[in-house]
């Protein structure tokens, strides 16, 4: 365990000169060793704000530049956690962002200002780090702010509320060499290895690790049989979760494919009163008035398995097609799920 550590130390340092920035101070890198997380509730000094976990930096002693504020959040996702950390982000005006702004009211002592993870290059355009614009109109601005184009970076700082017993938060651009206090939080789920990140999932195409192709079932026994993260499993993808981009996910999943079919997780139903009834892997249902059907399909009979087809030269985008998947060899594409 502890040469895993010095190791990860290491490379943290490593990453530090890659770019070009000063590493953090080694007690820097101490304190952040001594932070757990679980995938299960929000862990010490982590807190539950609604449905997320996020962690303030309340000592004076702990206050960074932009920059390395970035890095030590990225290393409070060490260890064994299955969960990306980074500096904290807001949505549109969801309820969680304003009790997020909340608890930084809650948390600001002698007016402490906290680094959020939003910047601009060019003073005009501004972004949240995972690459969402940050709409200039957002309810979560200071009044008259942004209002200095040589402050790159983002902020959050608590305001007093005229003749009210509390303060509010709001965010305001920040020069980036100030030293500031943190606000980090878990995001979304890394991804194991050979997966790569589409949204908010991970997935697996068989041809970029040269897994061979296979029939329908062997390709989803293939995903089943691979190790993830505990409390999931692997599966052939789906489409329709909550939280997906299916269009996106489609035109982006068939990328780098060699062939213009592509498994994925949709069967025909075992059903006997109709034999036109799909259904995901899952046990949702896959509607036969889905968008996501080409024009002529599904053909039902026989063809027993769905697949993603696309041909650059035919069609605009992906689309499902149903096809037996007793005969015919495929690439395919796996997607870690929750559950085991």
């Amino acid at each position: 365990v502890q040469s895993a550590t010095m190791c990860y130390k290491l490379c943290l340092l490593l990453l530090a000169v890659i770019r070009l920035v000063e590493p953090l101070p080694v007690e820097i890198i101490e304190k952040a060793d001594n932070i757990t997380i679980t995938s299960a509730y929000c862990e010490h000094p982590f807190e539950t704000v609604n449905n997320g976990c996020y962690f303030f930096s309340q000592s004076s002693d702990l206050k960074l530049n932009f920059e390395d504020a970035l890095q030590y959040c990225e290393l409070l996702s060490h260890g064994n956690s299955i969960y990306e950390v980074s500096l904290a982000m807001l949505d549109y005006g969801r309820e969680e962002d304003q009790a997020f702004l909340d608890a930084v009211a809650a948390k600001s002592k002698n007016n402490d200002t906290f680094w959020v993870g939003g910047k601009t290059e060019d003073g005009k355009l501004w972004t949240w780090i995972d690459g969402r614009e940050i709409y200039l109109h957002a309810p979560f601005w200071d009044i008259h702010e942004p209002n200095d184009i040589n402050n790159k970076c983002l902020a959050a700082h608590s305001v007093p509320v005229l003749e009210q017993p509390h303060s509010r938060s709001y965010v305001y651009d920040h020069e980036c060499s100030d030293a500031l206090g943190i606000v980090c939080q878990t995001g979304s789920i890394k991804c194991p290895p050979d997966f790569i990140k589409i949204g908010n999932h991970c997935y697996l195409q068989s041809w970029t690790i040269d897994a061979p192709d296979l029939h329908w079932q062997e390709s989803r026994d293939y995903c089943q049989s691979l190790e993830v993260h505990d409390g999931f499993h692997g599966d052939l993808m789906v489409l329709g979760l909550q939280d997906q981009d299916d269009y996106h996910i489609l035109n982006n999943i068939v990328e780098g494919s060699p062939h213009y079919d592509i498994w994925i997780g949709a069967h025909q139903r075992d059903t006997q009163g109709s034999a036109c009834s799909y259904q995901w892997v899952d046990g949702r249902e896959l509607p036969i008035e889905s968008i996501y059907w080409e024009d002529s399909q599904p053909l039902c009979g026989t063809d027993d398995s769905v697949c993603i087809y696309y041909h650059p030269s035919i069609y605009t985008r992906a689309y499902l097609f149903d096809t037996s998947g007793k005969y015919g060899a495929r690439p395919f594409v796996c997607q870690m799920l929750e559950g085991n």
